[in-house]
């Protein structure tokens, strides 16, 4: 007999591709700023980017967590012993 599961699969967080193409328009501005002659205006902004980008990986990590704890949850609900 098998438990109801009640996280539709419709339901299941999923990470947004909306992140990971935020930290990829970070990454290509990064390089182009790379690719140009040092100044201290650049170096101010590399740092700024590399900021946005640290804060994008991580909200991008947390929110890989999360979804993959709704699936083991789901799984524990549906089948107790493979949780």
């Amino acid at each position: 007999m098998y438990r109801v599961n009640k996280i539709a699969p419709d339901k299941v967080l999923k990470v947004p591709t909306d992140s990971e193409d935020r930290i990829e328009k970070l990454c290509e501005k990064i390089r182009g700023l790379c690719r140009q002659q040092h100044t201290p205006k650049r170096e101010a902004e590399l740092r700024k980017l590399a900021r946005e980008l640290r804060i994008a990986i991580n909200a991008h990590v947390r929110m890989a967590k999360s979804s993959l704890n709704v699936k083991i949850s789901a799984i524990a609900e549906r089948d107790p012993d493979k949780g």
